[in-house]
Formats: structure tokens, sequence, C-alpha cells
């Protein structure tokens, strides 16, 4: 059996408050008077929180940057389609697969120990046990397989004995710090998955521009280089890290936060339309294996 935690929530929301009041049709009048605008505010905000989790529920991916921990009582069973031994693959849920933090497990002696990702395809594995990890697509789940010709470490047989944590989602918001001349990003610790990823530094570029590179490497301790350095020193700036949330999920939150407020005055028949013109749009992101 399977446990599926949240570690770490998104920081915020793929929509603004801004996006819901422009999808409701109200106008920036409707913020001048003060108070009637926080009353609206604070409807929208658990309206657009649910929609966001409704839309990752139907489509069993998510959307901006969170770490989820994986819980299960032991390696899979066989799966013969790896190989004649059957080693078999752990498929990460909660797509798109950002990076894995740790892939542990209780050994027969019930100690927990932490598996190593082996990087050489099965060449030269530094330890005896470890995996390796295909990240998969927008379209693909990443997965998780011991080196070639190594079978999953033997365990303990106790309840929820192997946890794998990782982060997901498109990507999300990170306060980094950086000095002129240097690519060295300060503040966030990041994990060796992680390189590759795009990066948005406002203030970085030349003249103040935002800085439009990728994470290029990740030290032992966490901290991360970016492909080119700062033309211009920022400190605990918000930065983007990641992808774009695709603008046919981005719509169909809106609706949803459309469908939440103005349900109180639709006929069944206008909301079962609503719902369904939703699904239509999130159906080529849905997820169907794990």
């Amino acid at each position: 059996m399977n446990n599926l935690v949240l570690i770490k929530a998104p920081a915020v929301e793929p929509i603004t408050l801004a996006d819901a009041k422009l999808q409701l049709g109200f106008s920036p009048w409707e913020d001048s008077d003060h108070v009637k605008g926080r009353i609206l505010a604070d409807v929208l905000r658990p309206f657009i929180r649910a929609a966001r989790r409704d839309c990752e529920t139907y489509t069993r991916r998510v959307f901006m940057t969170q770490t989820w921990l994986l819980k299960m009582d032991g390696f899979p069973g066989a799966d013969f389609n790896y190989n004649y031994n059957g080693y078999p693959a752990i498929y990460i849920p909660q797509p798109p697969l950002q990076s894995i933090e740790f892939l542990n497990y209780v050994d027969v002696s019930g100690v927990m120990q932490t598996l190593e990702i082996d990087l050489t395809y099965g060449v030269n594995p530094a330890a005896q046990y470890g995996y390796q990890l295909t990240p998969g697509s927008e379209t693909q789940l990443a997965r998780v397989l011991p080196p070639f010709a190594r079978p999953w470490p033997p365990q303990r047989m106790v309840p929820e004995n192997t946890l794998l944590q990782f982060k997901c989602g498109y990507g999300g918001p990170v306060t980094v710090s950086m000095t002129l001349g240097s690519a060295i990003l300060s503040g966030p610790v990041w994990n060796p998955g992680d390189v590759g990823q795009a990066l948005s530094i406002p203030g970085a570029g030349v003249g103040g521009v935002a800085l439009e590179t990728t994470l290029a490497s990740v030290d032992a301790n966490g901290q991360g280089t970016a492909a080119a350095a700062a033309a211009t020193a920022v400190t605990n700036v918000t930065a983007y890290a990641g992808q774009a949330v695709p603008d046919e999920i981005l719509t169909a939150i809106k609706m949803r936060v459309e469908y939440y407020y103005e349900l109180k005055d639709w006929t069944p028949q206008q909301a079962a339309k609503q719902e369904q013109a939703i699904y239509s749009i999130l159906k080529p992101y849905r997820n169907l294996v794990a």
C-alpha cells in the first residue's frame, strides 16, 4: 500500500487575484471601495486555491512547485518488461517531476539507508545498491529503477519501509541573491536533479532586466550555479525556476473559480456545461498511470 503525503505546499497560486477578478468581469473600479475590495478578495482567495486543487485532482498532476513524500511498503514486485530478473520501476506520481530529494529504505537490520543515484547507466555504479532515474516529461511519468544488473536491496518487511521524497510541478518562485559578475545562486538549496531548470532572475541582467538562464550545476552542499553570471547584483529577489504553467491549465483554473463564484446563480444546465468545458480543456493533461 502506498501513501502520498504533501510535505511543502506551493508558495503561490498559478493565477492571481487580478486574474480571477478579470475572469468574473470585475474592473479596477470595484476596488475603488476598499472595504468591498477586501471582501471580494476574501471570497475569491479560497476559490482560487480550491480551483487549482480541483484541476490538479482531475489531471492527477501538480502545477506550481511543491514537495511530496511517497511512502511504500517495500520496493515494487517483478515486472518482466524490465529484464529477465524482473527488477521493476517506481512510477513517480504528481508529474511533472523536478527532482528527487531522497530515496530511503529500511534494511534487514532495521536501519534506514539512503540510495544514491547512478548516473553511469550501470557501467560503473558507485555502490552495491542505488537507483536510476528517467525524468519523464509533461506526458510521460518519471521512473526510478535499480541500476543495470542490480536488484533492489533486501528490506525488513515493516510498514512504510520505503520513502521517496520528490519535488514536482512546472515551476515556482525562489528567493535568490547574486553578486556582480558571479553565477553563484545564494539562497535556495537545490537538488542535483534540478540541473537544467530554466531560471528568470529579475534585475540580474544587463541594465537591470531579468537574467534568463538555466541552473548549470549543484554542489554537494546544495548551492547552485547558473549558466550565466549576473550583470547586476541582486539581493533576495523573487526569481522563477522551471517551466511556465500551460495557458490551457491557467484558463481551466480561472473557469473553475468562475464556476464556484457564479454557481449560486446558475441553473444546473449552465453549471454542467461549465464543468464539461473545464474538463475538456484539461483532458490532454491527464495522467492516467500513477
